[in-house]
């Protein structure tokens, strides 16, 4: 197995130790990640790392680039990484991690890995986002695309129940305000999990907890800019 999303040297140069790496959001997703054990703890330190540490190692990220950034925790891989917007085409946009790892998304909902291993090679969630994208519970439907040890390519069809839980407000790196909560949940064969979105009044997923398939789990997802 390779080692997921590792925290290394992000820009300028500056490199952050474990111990020293998050945010101060609405304490409801990646902090609590970390202290629900998605996080093992580091060589350097006794504990994981505290708001106050998240916060001040964001400040110092948001200073070190103009571009887009998020954090991210891979929750079964005991590891976590600030994320550069890479690349923009329109709805679409791929995030990289120091080591070249990257996600692509469609207006913040997952789309595509590379680099992680059992990547997801695909996803048709256009269903999912028009309900997402405009606070809306529904039904809808997706298709992941996965490949087999014999790369060959496996389809996944899954339907969807999206509902909308209420508002609450949030505070991330830049992004501050009142967001919406909503969860998705899907199945398909001998598959199940629940999907978690905070969607701003312009429609922008700011906050996400997505699964990203049978063997990587779940991706907690920040964006800070």
């Amino acid at each position: 197995m390779i080692s997921y999303l590792k925290l290394g040297a992000l820009v300028g140069g500056m490199t952050l130790a474990l111990a020293a790496c998050g945010n101060q959001p609405d304490q409801g997703s990646v902090l609590n990640a970390i202290k629900g054990g998605a996080l093992k703890k580091s060589r350097e330190t006794s504990a994981v790392p505290t708001a106050e540490e998240l916060s001040r190692n964001i400040g110092l990220a948001l200073k070190n680039t103009d571009k887009r950034l998020a954090i991210a925790v891979v929750e079964n891989r005991n590891s976590f990484t600030f994320l550069t917007e890479v690349a923009n085409n329109g709805a679409y946009s791929t995030w990289g991690s120091p080591d070249r790892r990257t996600i692509s998304e469609k207006n913040g909902v997952v789309t595509a890995t590379r680099g992680l291993g059992a990547d997801l090679m695909s996803a048709e969630v256009s269903n999912s986002l028009a309900l997402i994208v405009n606070r809306r519970s529904g039904n809808a439907s997706r298709t992941h695309v996965y490949l087999n040890g014999e790369n060959q390519e496996q389809i996944m069809q899954l339907t969807c129940s999206i509902k909308a839980l209420g508002a609450e407000s949030i505070a991330i790196g830049e992004i501050s305000g009142t967001v919406t909560v909503l969860v998705e949940e899907c199945s398909g064969p001998n598959v199940a999990f629940e999907n978690t979105y905070k969607v701003t009044p312009s429609g922008r997923i700011v906050q996400s907890r997505q699964w990203l398939g049978p063997v990587n789990g779940y991706l907690t997802i920040q964006k800070l800019r």
